[in-house]
């Protein structure tokens, strides 16, 4: 069962340090200007054990509007949420902006804490319960325990965690491996002797010591060389868990809001597809507005581009296009907060659906349908929409996988009318499939007519003119399914059309007669193609017919230039072996004296046996292999 995350909201000098500091003891305000000043700027982290041995980890943020965006940096990744406020100053600012951005992001598990209940009577704390239970009336917290606190009550305390157990025990286990593993980091310092430490929340799935994942945005792979959770060291620590992992990479190289995830489990771009939902206390939103976005542990600045409408009325959502100042890293499925810029407040939320490659026009209604798609709970829809709209017409289920946001199962893998399953993990567009058939098959019936003596196109041309794109693999992958559908037939290094086979006409045939004559009689001696070619008039004829019979196996080829009748080769193959099974080796000079050769010819007959592997050369000698 892994630990617990507990994070902690509510306005400036509330007490969220003093409710963390009284659960576990430690003062989570560390930096010098925060015991100056008397708040918390950066976030602080510490942690207790429950009753029953578990864990909770539990994330003191800043409540100062100034820090809104290192609040949000440390609410990514919480199961609960204490949402503090103050007997004495109730409901203010910071507490209405801290409520819609624990909403936005997702945490539907809290308690509210009326904190320094000692500085007020009965009849005030009264009045507090009411406006809480207003304000929240409708939202994840309408129901929530409400408890009252006091730093010279101990007991308040004790009661907390009698109450925060109870509430833990309600909380869902998340599923992991549904995702790969991913930290959003929070901070980054040195260690000395260690090196490099990041810290966060682990997300998704297990990391274990010896793990390699990559730092994105730069995409720099790095080694898990250490795994802490709350100070003490892990090989394995499930997903949900504070992390600090120690890695070997430069501190300098890395910062807040970077991400460390698995290899290839991460998008890195500029423009984003969201759904905005905009606060119905913020006014309504225009198109093309300059907006700060906090996105896990990292604050960007973009545009916004409303689809189809001009603007967001107050409390709706809309499908927008978010062009970025800057490339980050996204996953389908992060949200965000989204504050105006100037002046800066919290205004919305996003979700993002897709990650899209170019820019897209706003009244695009066929891309609006795929954005309503994308934006549904139907996987096997949304699946089908990505392998449809992919520019490959092969789709592989890890980029299935990677623009959809988790990983794909099996069963959620199944054909429809427009996508079909051509190997374990390949998917194809069945409509661009059926186009690139035909501009195959095209090109391979223009082949045929261009050189009818040609067995075929090489593999290699084939991959060059289609395929240039694709991997191996996905090449072999779809000849083979062409092969299957009877559309093509390959033959070792070839692919010709289904049926296609080489006929020889009457001045052909006599060609191949000659040819054939030629070489017969040479009988044991190679001969250089250019002195057999010399002898022909027609030499484009005697290419093409040569040719034909190499790869028909009339002719076989010695080195580079020199073929003989396979007949001949077979049986000098023949011989060799005799020779060898009955006295063990040959040298050269026996072998040429053996078929009463050349020394050059023998040579050429010896290498090309080496070659099959029916020899091998040992010193001055051959054995058989």
């Amino acid at each position: 069962m892994r630990n617990i995350i507990i994070g902690t909201a509510g306005h400036i000098d509330h007490g969220k340090t003093t409710v963390v500091k009284g659960l576990t003891g430690k003062d989570t305000d560390t930096l010098p200007e925060e015991k100056a000043r008397g708040m918390t700027i950066d976030l602080g982290f510490a942690f207790f054990t429950l009753s029953n041995g578990r864990k909770a980890g539990i994330v003191d943020v800043p409540g100062h509007e100034k820090f809104i965006k290192n609040m949000t940096a440390g609410v990514t990744g919480i199961d609960i949420i204490l949402f503090v406020i103050a007997c004495d100053d109730g409901i203010k600012p910071q507490t209405l902006e801290h409520a819609d951005i624990i909403k936005i992001l997702g945490v539907r598990n809290g308690l509210i804490l009326l904190t320094k209940r000692d500085l007020v009577d009965e009849a005030r704390a009264t009045e507090v319960k009411k406006d809480v239970r207003e304000l929240f009336k409708n939202s994840y917290l309408e129901n929530s325990v409400i408890l009252e606190i006091s730093d010279k009550d101990i007991q308040s305390f004790e009661k907390l965690k009698e109450v925060l157990e109870k509430e833990i025990l309600k909380i869902e286990e998340s599923k992991d491996d549904i995702r790969d593993f991913r930290m959003d980091i929070d901070r980054v310092f040195s260690v000395k002797g260690f090196g490099t430490v990041v810290t966060g929340t682990s997300k998704n799935s297990k990391i274990s010591v010896g793990d390699t994942m990559m730092i994105y945005p730069q995409q720099k792979e790095v080694k898990i060389k250490g795994i802490e959770n709350h100070g003490n060291k892990v090989e394995t620590l499930e997903a949900g868990n504070r992390c600090a992992l120690n890695i070997n990479i430069d501190s300098k190289e890395i910062k807040r809001g970077n991400i460390i995830a698995k290899k290839d489990s991460l998008i890195i771009s500029n423009r984003i597809d969201c759904v905005f939902t905009l606060l119905k206390r913020s006014s309504n939103f225009k198109n093309n507005q300059r907006v700060r976005i906090n996105i896990g542990t990292e604050e960007l600045i973009g545009r916004v581009k409303i689809f189809l409408q001009d603007e967001i009325a107050s409390g709706d959502k809309k499908f927008v296009q978010i062009e970025l100042e800057k490339e980050s890293v996204f996953s389908v499925g992060d949200v965000g907060i989204v504050r105006s810029f100037s002046p800066i407040n919290t205004i919305g939320g996003v979700k993002i659906i897709n990650i899209p490659e170019e820019r897209k026009k706003r009244k695009d209604l066929k891309y609006l349908e795929r954005l309503e798609i994308l934006s549904s709970k139907n996987k096997h829809k949304k699946i089908e929409n990505l392998v449809l709209n992919s520019k490959d017409v092969f789709v592989d289920k890890g980029s299935i996988s990677l623009f959809l946001g988790e990983k794909i199962t099996e069963t959620e893998m199944k054909d429809s009318p427009n996508t079909e399953k051509v190997s374990e993990d390949i998917y194809v567009n069945t409509i661009k499939l059926e186009n690139l058939k035909n501009e195959i098959l095209e090109y391979v019936e223009q082949y045929h007519q261009k050189y009818p003596l040609s067995v075929g196109v090489k593999r290699s041309e084939l991959k060059n003119r289609f395929f240039e794109n694709y991997s191996i693999k996905v090449y072999n992958i779809a000849l083979e399914y062409f092969r299957k559908k009877d559309i093509i037939e390959i033959s070792e290094e070839y692919i010709f059309k289904k049926g296609f086979r080489i006929k020889l006409n009457k001045e052909q045939k006599k060609m191949k007669e000659d040819i054939f004559s030629l070489y017969k009689k040479s009988g044991f001696i190679p001969q250089q193609i250019e002195d057999i070619r010399k002898i022909f008039e027609d030499r484009n004829l005697f290419s093409e017919i040569h040719s034909y019979m190499l790869y028909n196996s009339f002719i076989i080829g010695l080195g580079e230039k020199n073929f003989m009748l396979r007949g001949f080769f077979a049986e000098s193959e023949k011989k060799i072996k005799e020779y060898l099974e009955e006295n063990g080796k040959i040298t050269l000079a026996e072998a040429r004296d053996l078929f009463k050769v050349s020394r050059k010819s023998i040579l050429l007959i010896l290498e090309k046996l080496d070659e099959n592997g029916v020899t091998k050369r040992i010193d001055e000698y051959r054995v058989l292999k």
